[in-house]
């Protein structure tokens, strides 16, 4: 008779369950897109604020260099667009009817095709060939900003803005083109000290009276 000691009974090894590799890898998988998911939000942050910064326009300032009446066209020789840059209803058409009373040629009326509200007076816009013209039409509306655009013809735009409260009276247009003076205009501009104002912080130095 064969003894069970000299034939040991073998055992097989104990079986993994056959879920716990795939749970073990999904585990991974989740683990990993959890951290580059925590990864994209901190960098996409840094870039929002950042396209911010750069999505900022600066602001403009535009220089009305003073030239006198001679070098500059009459009314009647001033092709314009007048635009409304507006939520003000009938705003161009109105504008547009003073500024043919005054002699201009007036040639287009409606919404500013550009679009975008305009928060300042008004903006002249023009060719190079139009410079005279546009800085004609400056004197007519005090504060507008000129603004050159690289395109052909003598068409000059005026497109109002929410600050624009009518065309200048003409004594005032005709007192400014006899003594012109350099005028900046725009967001972006500086106000400049007036060099006869007295300085506050200057010392007293007058002589002390009884």
């Amino acid at each position: 008779m064969t003894s069970l000691r000299e034939y040991p009974v073998r055992r097989q090894p104990p079986r993994r369950p056959t879920w716990l590799l795939p749970a073990v890898i999904v585990g991974i998988v989740a683990l990993a897109v959890a951290i580059v998911i925590v990864v994209v939000r901190l960098l996409g942050g840094t870039d929002d604020a950042a396209s911010s910064v750069e999505a900022t326009p600066e602001p403009s300032c535009s220089t009305s260099m003073a030239v006198p009446r001679d070098a500059l066209p009459i009314p009647g020789k001033v092709r314009v667009n007048v635009y409304n840059a507006t939520e003000v209803s009938g705003l161009a058409s109105k504008t547009a009817r003073e500024l043919k009373k005054r002699g201009f040629d007036i040639r287009g009326v409606a919404n500013d095709p550009v679009g975008m509200p305009i928060e300042e007076v008004a903006r002249i816009r023009y060719g190079p060939s139009a410079q005279a013209r546009a800085e004609l039409l400056a004197y007519y509306v005090p504060g507008a900003e000129l603004v050159e655009l690289d395109r052909k013809g003598p068409k000059v735009d005026l497109a109002l803005g929410t600050q624009f409260d009518g065309i200048a009276p003409q004594t005032e247009v005709d007192a400014a083109l006899d003594a012109p003076e350099t005028v900046v205009s725009g967001p972006g501009c500086l106000s400049t000290p007036d060099a006869t104002a007295p300085d506050a912080t200057a010392p007293d130095v007058s002589p002390a009276t009884e």
